[in-house]
C-alpha cells in the first residue's frame, strides 16, 4: 500500500504543470484512492526532491517551473570533433539531474536526434560535470552505459585517461559548419520523461578570415551574467548554501525566470569562466557555489534564528530513529546471532542518551514487533553477501550519531563550534542514513555496488576521524565552564 502511495505521489508531483495547494494536493491524491491527512500531506511536500518553492500557501513543481524555458551551453572542441555534444552538469537545474542523460530523448524540427558516443580526455569529462561537485562528478561519469564495462571501485574512483560517453548526434549540423564556441540552446518539452528540444546557433563569423562577429546577441549575454550573478548573491543571503548546487541555481533561475531564460541566454560554467564574485567553493566534503576565495559557513542570517538552542527543549527526548535504521539493525542483530533484545536497545542510542522507564518500554516494544515481523523472513545465507557491509554503515553510524547527539546537547550555541567539521559532520550524517537506506531497500543493488560502499564508508571513517577532535574539544570545554564550585 505504501509502495504504490509512493508511486502516485511521485507520478503527480513529476507532472503537474501548474502551482497548487496543500489542499488541491491531498484532494488529488483521495481521487487516486489514496487518502492523506494534512500532516502526511505536508511531510510528503516537505521531503520531495520534485517540489521546489513555496510562496503564499501554493507550492510548484520542478516540472511547472522549467518545463519551455530556455538554456544553453557552448560546444567545446573535443565535442566539435566527436560531431555530438555531452549534457552532463549543464543541463541542471532545467531537467531531472537524477535521471541518467543517456535516456533522454533529444528533438530538432519535430524529429527525434540519434544517441552517439564519444571518446574524451578525462579532463574535459570532469569539466562537462563540474556542477554536480567534485564529489560526485566522477559518479556521474561512471554511471553511463558507454563506461559499463569499467569498474570504478576497483580504481578507487580514479578515471581513465580517456573516458566514454553517451551524447547526441551532432554530425548533420557540424557537417554544415557549427563549430567549437557556437551555441545550443535547449527547453525541455516533457520534464518527467526526459525530452528536449535542441536550437544549434552557429556565430556570426567574417567571410574573409572566419573571425567570430561580435552582435547584439553577446552583449546581451552578458548582461545576463550580471543577474545571474545578482540573483545567486540574493539566494546566498536568504538561503545560504542549500543542499546541492542544483537547488542554488534552481532558485536562481526561478526567482528571475523571464530574465534568465530568454532566447539569447548564456551558460552558468560560461559565467564561472569569467567571474571574480562567485566560484565553486568547498562546503565541508561537498561543493557549492558561494563568493570566490571564502569559506562556505554552517551558520548564517539564513539558518540563525533555527539554530539557536533552548536546553528545555532537550529534555523529553523521544524515539525518533527511522524504520530503516531499526530494520537495519535488527538485521545485523540476527546476522550475529545474538538475542538479547534489551541489549540491541543500548547499541542503538548514543551513550549518554537517556531513557525514562515508560521511553523504554515504548522502544522496546516496538523492537519487538519489529523484530519479530523480520525474524519471520530472515534468512541467514541470503544476508551474508550484504551482512558485512551493513555492519560497517551501522557502526560509523553509531559514532556520527553519537558526536552529533553531544553537539546537539551541549550548552555551546553553534556558532562555537569550527564552522567546517560542524558542516561535514551534518553531511556525514545524511550520508550514512542515505547508505543504510539503500542497503535496506535494495540489498540485491547494495551487493553489486559492495565495493563502491566500503569506499564510500572508508572515505567517511577518515573524515569523521579528521572532524571529531576539533568539535569534542568544544564539547569539553563547555563542560568545564559550566562547572559550577559549591
Amino acid at each position: 500500500m505504501q509502495f504504490s502511495e509512493d508511486l502516485a505521489v511521485d507520478d503527480f508531483l513529476r507532472s503537474c504543470k501548474n502551482p497548487f495547494t496543500l489542499k488541491d494536493f491531498t484532494r488529488e491524491m483521495s481521487r487516486k484512492g489514496f487518502p492523506l491527512s494534512q500532516r502526511e500531506g505536508e511531510d510528503y511536500l516537505a521531503e520531495s526532491p520534485y517540489v521546489s518553492w513555496i510562496e503564499d500557501g501554493k507550492f510548484i513543481t520542478r516540472a511547472a517551473a522549467f518545463t519551455g524555458r530556455f538554456f544553453s551551453f557552448t560546444l567545446t572542441p573535443e565535442e566539435a570533433k566527436n560531431k555530438m555534444f555531452v549534457p552532463g552538469s549543464r543541463f541542471i537545474p532545467f531537467v531531472d539531474e537524477m535521471q541518467n542523460p543517456a535516456g533522454w530523448t533529444f528533438i530538432f524540427d519535430g524529429q527525434t536526434l540519434a544517441h552517439k558516443v564519444g571518446e574524451f580526455r578525462k579532463e574535459t569529462a570532469l569539466d562537462l560535470n563540474i556542477l554536480y561537485g567534485e564529489e560526485y562528478e566522477v559518479q556521474y561519469i561512471g554511471a553511463d552505459p558507454a563506461m559499463a564495462e569499467y569498474d570504478l571501485a576497483d580504481t578507487e574512483f580514479e578515471l581513465p585517461p580517456m573516458v566514454k560517453i553517451t551524447g547526441c548526434d551532432l554530425s548533420r549540423f557540424v557537417d554544415q559548419g557549427l563549430k567549437a564556441g557556437d551555441r545550443i540552446v535547449c527547453r525541455v518539452l516533457d520534464w518527467d520523461k526526459g525530452v528536449i528540444e535542441i536550437f544549434p546557433q552557429q556565430r556570426s563569423r567574417a567571410e574573409d578570415d572566419g573571425i567570430v562577429q561580435i552582435g547584439d546577441a553577446d552583449h546581451e549575454r552578458l548582461a545576463w551574467g550580471d543577474l545571474l550573478e545578482k540573483s545567486l548573491i540574493e539566494i546566498f543571503e536568504r538561503e545560504g548554501p542549500c543542499a546541492t548546487i542544483e537547488e542554488q541555481l534552481a532558485f536562481a533561475f526561478y526567482e528571475n525566470i523571464d530574465g534568465l531564460c530568454s532566447f539569447n541566454c548564456d551558460s552558468v560554467e560560461n559565467y564561472l569562466l569569467r567571474s571574480k564574485k562567485i566560484g565553486l567553493e568547498l562546503f565541508g566534503v561537498e561543493t557549492r557555489l558561494w563568493y570566490k576565495g571564502q569559506d562556505v559557513p554552517a551558520v548564517g542570517k539564513w539558518n540563525k534564528n533555527d539554530m539557536k538552542k533552548d536546553p528545555g527543549d532537550l529534555r523529553n527526548l523521544k524515539f525518533k530513529i527511522p524504520e530503516y535504521i531499526l530494520d537495519s539493525f535488527l538485521r545485523d542483530f540476527k546476522y550475529r546471532k545474538q538475542t538479547d533484545l534489551a541489549l540491541l536497545l543500548q547499541t542503538m542510542f548514543p551513550e549518554n542518551f537517556a531513557l525514562t522507564p515508560d521511553e523504554k518500554r515504548y522502544v522496546l516494544l516496538r523492537i519487538a514487533g519489529r523484530h519479530a515481523i523480520i525474524s519471520k523472513d530472515y534468512n541467514y545465507f541470503a544476508d551474508y553477501p550484504v551482512a558485512e557491509v551493513r555492519g560497517e554503515a551501522l557502526r560509523l553510524y553509531q559514532q556520527v550519531c553519537s558526536l552529533v547527539y553531544d553537539v546537539e546537547t551541549s550548552t555551546a550555541n553553534f556558532d562555537k563550534f569550527p564552522q567546517n567539521e560542524l558542516v561535514v559532520l551534518s553531511q556525514l550524517f545524511g550520508h550514512i542514513n542515505k547508505i543504510l537506506e539503500s542497503i535496506d531497500s535494495n540489498p540485491d543493488a547494495a551487493i553489486e555496488d559492495k565495493g563502491t560502499l566500503r569506499l564510500s564508508l572508508e572515505g567517511m571513517a577518515y573524515n569523521f576521524e579528521d572532524i571529531e577532535g576539533a568539535l569534542r574539544s568544544v564539547i569539553e570545554s563547555e563542560k568545564r565552564n559550566s562547572i559550577t564550585i559549591v
